[in-house]
């Protein structure tokens, strides 16, 4: 009788969680059989190994072999502990193989070759913080691991399983794994991509993307078709700030899991027909992330916003507030990372004219026109701005996105700086809780003063006032100045106020 074991790992959520895989050869019906409650792709495993190691011409037990993937009472999923039950078995023929605190990740093909995939970057964080230091995984997937991998973890890639057992036979030396680039940056910084440049006019919607950017607010477009909505939308992601580690690492441990680009900023635009479930995540089985995932820490674009319907877009509500979500299972619970910047962009009206007086819209249809954005779901959007039809040619005063994106990020250097010394643990002017705002981050005695006229006729509501004086610091820090004045207050209530339609 002959035992060895070795490590993997299993996606759970966009998370991971570290796998002891035993093979254990003896007396017996012939055959291969794996235990640990793993799904159909697990099971499988016992004939795709055996085929692929007659194809490399390592052979296989004739005899009795029992695979074990602890924790038992855990779900195991997928391929990607193929290449650790291989080797294991391999291990159990062979005492001089030592792989007893290696992890391997990967799916194994008939003719033997180790093929890529998804969760890799979890995977290996989840080995680091088990205190491992070696991962062995496919080629297709060293960049994106070697990435990700903390200091002092080593990453070594593959192509055979032939290759892997003559490394762990000590015959061969494999490839470490190198990035192929850096782990996360903004979009702007990347060549080829869209710039704000590209914009031509529409100075005030611009405008109104930098201040979002700079305070982490979110913000929807108005306006007629062609004007630069989308435009503007899809090159946001460009003029947001760096990430900093830790935000870099779980947007690539969110990437690994849902196959996304790892590369740049997160930017999600999914079509206006999306469901439910793909917008938070969930379905059927096990639950996946869904938009709001994929877009952590980075952009969520919703287009022709008044096409999607009401409790899809109410949906969001908590993920806006909480930042997660949290899916409840009869098997259990699986949360999902969701902090995001919300991007919204409709026509005007359903005609979509350019002049209200071209307008061919019932008044019926004009008064029910976004009716599917719920008034709690307006509340949640700190800037409404519109895009006007008369353009130009040319916009020789256009700015990159990098010329904003250095703005933007001097304004989240000012704000972070602040709060950091007040022991606020946020890091945008958007996050601030409300119960320390105007206690200790007020603005001028004239700009509070023109708040309080407006809360004492009505013109605004409490959380109203609250999402005015955030805005009001990020235009303050986008100017450098040390505390919002009345100017700033008046242009956050321009803002702010048309999302809450009491300053048209």
């Amino acid at each position: 009788m002959a035992l060895a074991n070795t490590l993997s790992a299993v996606v759970l959520g966009v998370g991971a969680r570290v796998v002891n895989v035993e093979a254990n050869i003896g007396p017996g019906l012939p055959g291969t059989y794996i235990v640990g409650l793993g799904d159909a792709a697990v099971t499988e495993a016992r004939d795709r190994l055996k085929t692929a190691a007659q194809n490399a011409r390592l052979g296989w037990p004739k005899t009795k072999v029992m695979i074990n993937l602890s924790p038992a009472s855990l779900r195991k999923h997928g391929t990607m502990m193929d290449l650790a039950m291989c080797m294991a078995v391999l291990a159990a023929q062979d005492s001089a193989m030592d792989i007893a605190h290696v992890m391997f990740l990967g799916e194994v093909g008939l003719d033997g070759r180790i093929t890529a995939v998804p969760g890799v970057v979890p995977a290996i964080l989840a080995g680091a913080r088990e205190g491992l230091g070696l991962a062995v995984v496919p080629e297709a997937n060293a960049p994106e691991a070697a990435s990700a991998a903390p200091s002092g973890f080593t990453v070594l890639s593959a192509r055979h399983i032939l290759d892997v057992v003559q490394w762990a036979a000590g015959q061969v030396e494999l490839p470490a794994a190198s990035s192929n680039g850096p782990r996360i940056r903004r979009a702007s910084s990347i060549s080829n991509e869209p710039d704000m440049r590209d914009v031509i006019g529409q100075p005030e919607a611009k405008r109104a993307a930098e201040v979002a950017a700079a305070g982490g607010h979110h913000f929807m477009i108005l306006g007629p078709p062609g004007s630069g909505k989308s435009m503007i939308a899809r090159r946001f992601a460009g003029i947001l700030p760096d990430l900093d580690e830790d935000a870099r690492r779980e947007c690539q441990s969110i990437a690994s899991v849902t196959a996304s680009d790892w590369h740049r900023i997160p930017f999600v635009a999914p079509h206006h027909s999306v469901s439910k479930a793909a917008l938070i995540g969930g379905g059927s089985g096990r639950p996946t992330p869904g938009a709001v995932t994929k877009a952590h820490h980075g952009v969520l674009f919703l287009d022709e916003v008044s096409e999607i319907p009401a409790p899809v877009l109410d949906a969001l509500r908590i993920p806006l507030d909480q930042g997660k979500v949290e899916l409840i299972r009869a098997d259990g619970n699986t949360t999902f990372p969701a902090r995001f910047q919300l991007v919204l962009a409709a026509n005007a009206c359903r005609c979509g004219a350019a002049e209200s007086s071209d307008c061919q819209c019932s008044a019926r249809q004009r008064a029910s026109y976004l009716h599917n954005l719920s008034g709690p779901l307006w509340d949640r959007i700190d800037i409404l701005v519109h895009t006007h039809p008369k353009g130009k040619l040319h916009d020789d005063a256009g700015e990159s996105s990098n010329t904003i994106a250095d703005r933007v990020a001097e304004a989240r250097c000012r704000t972070q700086h602040r709060l950091a010394q007040m022991g606020i643990a946020v890091s945008s002017n958007a996050a601030v809780p409300a119960g320390r705002l105007r206690r200790e981050l007020p603005a001028t005695p004239d700009a509070m003063a023109l708040l309080e006229s407006y809360l004492a006729v009505g013109a605004l509501s409490q959380r109203a006032v609250d999402k005015t004086l955030r805005l009001g610091w990020s235009i303050a820090d986008l100017a450098a100045a040390q505390q919002p004045n009345i100017d700033h207050i008046a242009q956050a209530l321009e803002y702010c106020g048309n999302a809450k339609g009491v300053l048209v």
